[in-house]
């Protein structure tokens, strides 16, 4: 009878890497769902918003293309995404992309996630600019039928929903280059 072996440095790394290639893989497959025929986007009518002097509202983004961040900050996915929306808003704000978040809290209000000061240190600690609406009632995110954090929604220049999908993503990595493909698409329509 053979005493069993201990893991060795190699059998570690080995192991590590698996998981990271599985990660990775999962993150690859994450549903992207393309409107086969666009659809209205649905407006919303949250009240409370920051880094913007009023409510942003659907209608006055006509001849824009309006990427939707449904996020918490307490979301580590959510989170490890940010760099990566800051980069698309610097990037193509210019060119005629709005980027609005839609914080939309997990937890009840006793963990802080309502809370309008908490939102807006998580705004000013990941340097987000781009406006940010308070769903602290979800409402937004059941008109857009949306189930997990962080999620995305795209829409045209005419206000029709073009795609929608939900994972985190990191700067260069290829759902980033898939998104960013898809904003400069719109832009160019």
């Amino acid at each position: 009878m053979h005493a069993p072996r201990p893991f060795t440095p190699v059998v570690l790394l080995v192991a590590i890497g698996l998981v990271s290639a599985g990660a990775a893989i999962a993150q690859l497959a994450q549903p992207v769902r393309v409107a086969a025929i666009p659809r209205p986007a649905p407006a919303w009518e949250n009240t409370s918003w920051l880094n913007v002097q009023a409510p942003v509202q659907l209608e006055q983004l006509r001849g824009h293309v309006v990427l939707l961040n449904f996020w918490v900050f307490t979301c580590g996915n959510c989170t490890r995404t940010v760099p990566s929306l800051v980069e698309l808003d610097r990037r193509y704000r210019s060119q005629g992309l709005t980027l609005i978040g839609i914080h939309t809290p997990e937890f009840p209000p006793y963990a802080g996630e309502h809370d309008r000061a908490n939102v807006a240190r998580a705004l000013a600690e990941y340097g987000i600019t781009y406006p940010n609406a308070q769903d602290n009632d979800h409402r937004t995110w059941d008109r857009y039928d949306i189930r997990y954090w962080p999620s995305f929604v795209l829409i045209d220049k005419r206000g029709r929903i073009r795609y929608e999908g939900a994972g985190e993503f990191h700067l260069r990595d290829a759902t980033y280059q898939m998104w960013e493909g898809r904003i400069r698409g719109l832009l160019a329509e």
